[in-house]
């Protein structure tokens, strides 16, 4: 147990979860397809998913999540608040539909083409990841370039993350 916590303290000194600098976040906004992701319980199983950010007038971002799960329309809706208010690249993610009172989940914006075509949003701990593009397909090669800097630069294993299906 005491090598594990070791392996771990050594790890997280090696890899950042350092996020983007300097993101437009108008420019952020819109549709972005969920290419593959680590699913959580909610998002396995899930199909043909996207999100659609939309930035509040009080500064705020209302995510909406959709998927089809089982045959049916699935979706969750969120509201962000940009907690780095220099870079615009970490929030703070709270559930509205379905409520969950008192939970904040942690959204970071760890790789962003200058584009804003295609992004990875990253989790402490690497326990969760998304990547996301503005289309509901991404090249091959670009995919598997983001799976190695994830690898290799934050500390993620590629094999963890799953293509979602987008028919």
């Amino acid at each position: 147990m005491k090598s594990l916590l070791i392996s771990i303290i050594i790890l997280s000194s090696v890899f950042s979860m350092d996020t983007v600098k300097n993101l437009n976040i108008d420019k952020f906004m819109g549709k972005w397809y969920v290419i593959s992701n680590i699913p959580n319980f909610v998002e396995k199983g899930c199909k043909n998913a996207y999100d659609i950010y939309t930035l509040n007038d009080d500064g705020t971002v209302d995510v909406f999540y959709y998927a089809i799960k089982k045959d049916e329309e699935f979706t969750i809706k969120q509201n962000g608040e940009i907690i780095d208010k220099v870079h615009n690249s970490t929030w703070e993610m709270r559930f509205t539909k379905p409520y969950i009172p008192f939970y904040r989940a942690p959204y970071k914006v760890i790789i962003l083409d200058d584009k804003y075509n295609y992004m990875v949003i990253g989790y402490p701990g690497n326990t969760y990841g998304w990547i996301m593009c503005r289309n509901n397909y991404m090249d091959e090669s670009l995919y598997q370039s983001i799976l190695d800097d994830l690898e290799n630069n934050f500390g993620y294993n590629k094999e963890h993350f799953k293509r979602v299906i987008h028919e």
